[in-house]
């Protein structure tokens, strides 16, 4: 049984690295995975998001080792975790083909920590096939497994990168758009002012002329009323019936 282990900072929050774990394949930089395929995913009562994948990618064996695998591709399991609270992903696995020659298990741990995301991987190998090939077996999964660990963390590296772009790209237009917003918010109030100012306005000038033509109406009917009480008494004999 070999053991295999290594640790990295990403210079970027969880947030951001676990977005980029989840557009990890495929990726320029580990051409060996063909794809990824989801089986079961459910969040738990705590809020846990759990699921299980199917992972098939090209182990590229030796030719000491063909005759025992015959298929070159390699399927494993993955059981994941993301804790939103502790800001932990958690990822297990486990190969599923060629079980019975040899288990590789790793596990995985991006965990926050400040502004940055520490990870943690770790895996152990063992064949049991038979004695002679056993011990460089196990040797060649411990060389293959840092390579591909040095080429994760480059296409890690890339789509965090990439993450962050399209989230200022994002932020941008929603402050284009918040700015377009409060500038037609602000246009539609300023002309919503002047059309209730010149409404006043107007009620003020036909308040104005209304008042005017009152003042004329009562000044006429008294004038009319004087000028008929002035007619009564020059004319008291005058007879109205």
């Amino acid at each position: 049984m070999k053991f295999w282990q290594s640790s990295h900072t990403f210079q970027h929050p969880w947030s951001t690295v676990t977005q980029a774990f989840w557009r990890k394949y495929p990726n320029d930089f580990q051409s060996s995975v063909y794809g990824t395929d989801v089986i079961e995913r459910y969040v738990d009562l705590d809020g846990k998001l759990h699921s299980k994948r199917i992972i098939i990618s090209d182990w590229n064996v030796p030719s000491f080792m063909k005759f025992f695998f015959g298929d070159a591709r390699g399927y494993a399991v993955e059981y994941s975790i993301v804790d939103p609270v502790e800001q932990t992903l958690t990822l297990r696995s486990q190969n599923i083909n060629a079980a019975s020659m040899f288990a590789m298990r790793e596990e995985i741990v991006y965990k926050s920590v400040g502004e940055t995301t520490h990870l943690d991987h770790a895996a152990k190998f063992l064949f049991s096939v038979s004695r002679l090939v056993d011990d460089a077996a196990e040797n060649w999964l411990v060389g293959t497994m840092t390579d591909a660990a040095r080429e994760g963390l480059k296409a890690m590296e890339s789509i965090t990168q990439k993450v962050e772009e399209e989230m200022l790209t994002a932020f941008s237009a929603i402050d284009e758009i918040s700015s377009e917003t409060l500038r037609t918010v602000d246009f539609f109030a300023s002309d919503t002012r002047k059309s209730i100012d010149s409404s006043i306005t107007d009620a003020e000038k036909f308040i104005d002329s209304s008042i005017t033509d009152a003042e004329k109406f009562i000044d006429s009917s008294i004038e009319y009323i004087d000028s008929s009480v002035d007619s009564l008494t020059q004319n008291p004999e005058v007879d109205f019936s």
